[in-house]
């Protein structure tokens, strides 16, 4: 059967005005309570923070390995918290969209709302194959530049302190260096570990900072109007 003429009917300016507005509402909407997420997730990372600080300064008998398990903790979180950051800034990156092109345009008393507009193309595509604008280590790099590089900071600290006064308080180097040893390992091998999983966060926040997500797509870094952030999608 042959489709009619109105199958495919325009919709007029205010149509689309009105079917924009309510689209930006429920896409906001859902936006703000990935953000949420994000921000549980973060006090979550927080208060274990400081619930195992406070455990593994308790007693002396508490050895300094545990700090091992704090850290597995607080990596796990890292990663929940990661790729709950790559859900809000898909969505953050189609409010944004709507934001520089259609609430922007409204309020300078003109639009461009045709169905042709780049920017309306682009929202239909990512509304047809929806994917995530971060990769998985940007997001890790992202979340650890954002908050995690303190926390982690402050476990490391803790633990090395935890060396020094537990079980007994280290007066000299070779004490200290007994006291880091994890059954077999040695003090310098603990130590050699610390260091490369602190490198491996500072490799990771270069790297989240260096690529960034699909908000970063909608404004450029260097702030130009004059560039096209939809041809770098």
């Amino acid at each position: 059967m042959p489709e009619s003429p109105t199958d495919h009917q325009e919709l007029t300016r205010s149509e689309t005005i009105t079917a924009l507005a309510h689209y930006y509402r429920a896409e906001a909407t859902r936006s703000l309570a990935w953000r949420e997420r994000l921000d549980r997730t973060t006090n979550w990372a927080v208060g274990t923070t400081a619930a195992f600080l406070g455990f593994a300064f308790s007693h002396p008998e508490i050895t300094h390995s545990a700090f091992l398990f704090g850290l597995a903790m607080i990596y796990v979180l890292l990663v929940v918290e990661a790729r709950r950051f790559r859900f809000y800034d898909a969505y953050e990156y189609r409010v944004r969209l709507i934001h520089q092109n259609f609430v922007h345009s409204i309020l300078l008393g003109r639009m461009d709302h045709g169905p042709t507009a780049p920017w309306r193309k682009e929202l239909a595509q990512d509304l047809l194959h929806p994917r995530y604008k971060i990769g998985r280590r940007q997001a890790l790099g992202q979340r650890i530049h954002a908050n995690y590089i303190y926390l982690f900071a402050i476990l490391l600290a803790g633990w090395l302190l935890k060396i020094k006064l537990h079980p007994l308080t280290a007066h000299s180097w070779r004490q200290y260096l007994d006291q880091a040893g994890i059954g077999g390992l040695s003090g310098w091998l603990t130590l050699i570990l610390m260091v490369l999983f602190f490198a491996h966060l500072l490799v990771l926040r270069h790297y989240g900072r260096k690529q960034r997500g699909g908000r970063d797509l909608v404004y450029p870094p260097d702030g130009s109007e004059e560039s096209s952030p939809l041809s770098e999608v």
